[in-house]
C-alpha cells in the first residue's frame, strides 16, 4: 500500500475527521438527559449528517474502531489510520468541550457512558454491537457493494441508531471510544471506560480479519490519496 502521502489532500481528509467527530459529539452531547427512544434516534441521526456531510472527503470514519478497521480490511494505510486517529482523539474533545460549555452549571455526569450491568456484563453486550456495526462498515468496504458510498450515512446512522435502541439503557451504548472518552476526561468519570475499550478493540480487530480472509471474494483496494 504506497497512496500515503503527505499534501492537500491528506490535510482535506483529516480536517473531515476532525470536524465530523467534533460535530457529533457537539452535537450528541446536548441531547444527552433526554429520554433514551429519542436520545437512540438523535445519535443515529447525528451520525447520519456527519456521515453525508464528509463522506466524500475522508470515507468519513469518525471512530478509531473504524479506522483500525479499514487498515486491518486493507482500505486504508497504517499511517494514514493514525493520522485519522489523531484528528478524531482532538476532535472528540473539542466537540465535547462545545457541548460542555453551555451546559447549566454543577453538571458533574457530563455525557458518559457507565455500564448499568456489571462490567463482564455489559462488555459482551458492547462487543457484540460493535461487532455489528464492524460489519456494516465491511459490508460498505466490500467490492460486491455497488455505490455503497451513496447510501452510506443511511446504512450507518440507521445502524446506529438500532444498536442504540436496543443498548442504551444497558450501558450508555457508546459504539465509539472516543465519544466516550472525552467526556469521561471533562467529568472526571472513568467508571467501566476500560470495558469500551476493550470491547472496540476486539470488534475492530475480529471483524475485519474475519471479512478479509473469510468473506471477502477480492482483496480490496487502498482508497486514492
Amino acid at each position: 500500500m504506497g497512496n500515503f502521502k503527505w499534501d492537500m489532500e491528506l490535510l482535506k481528509k483529516v480536517f473531515a475527521e476532525f470536524t465530523g467527530t467534533a460535530m457529533i459529539l457537539a452535537l450528541g452531547c446536548t441531547v444527552d438527559g433526554t429520554p433514551d427512544p429519542m436520545k437512540s434516534l438523535a445519535w443515529g441521526l447525528i451520525y447520519l449528517a456527519a456521515i453525508h456531510i464528509f463522506a466524500f472527503m475522508s470515507g468519513a470514519h469518525l471512530n478509531p474502531a473504524v479506522s483500525a478497521a479499514a487498515t486491518i480490511v486493507g482500505v486504508m494505510e497504517w499511517q494514514l489510520m493514525l493520522c485519522y486517529m489523531l484528528a478524531q482523539l482532538l476532535g472528540a474533545f473539542f466537540g465535547a468541550g462545545m457541548a460542555f460549555g453551555v451546559q447549566p452549571n454543577g453538571v458533574k455526569q457530563f455525557c458518559v457512558t457507565v455500564p448499568i450491568l456489571k462490567d463482564y456484563l455489559y462488555l459482551g453486550v458492547e462487543f457484540l454491537a460493535m461487532m455489528l456495526l464492524m460489519f456494516a462498515y465491511c459490508a460498505i468496504w466490500d467490492k460486491r457493494s455497488d455505490n455503497a458510498y451513496d447510501t452510506m450515512s443511511l446504512r450507518i446512522g440507521f445502524t446506529i441508531a438500532t444498536l442504540s435502541f436496543a443498548t442504551i439503557s444497558l450501558g450508555g451504548c457508546s459504539l465509539n471510544f472516543f465519544r466516550s472518552l472525552a467526556p469521561a476526561c471533562i467529568s472526571q468519570q472513568f467508571n467501566g471506560l476500560w470495558v469500551y475499550f476493550v470491547a472496540h478493540l476486539l470488534a475492530a480487530v475480529l471483524v475485519p480479519v474475519l471479512w478479509r480472509f473469510v468473506i471477502a471474494e477480492e482483496k480490496p483496494e487502498p482508497a486514492e490519496g
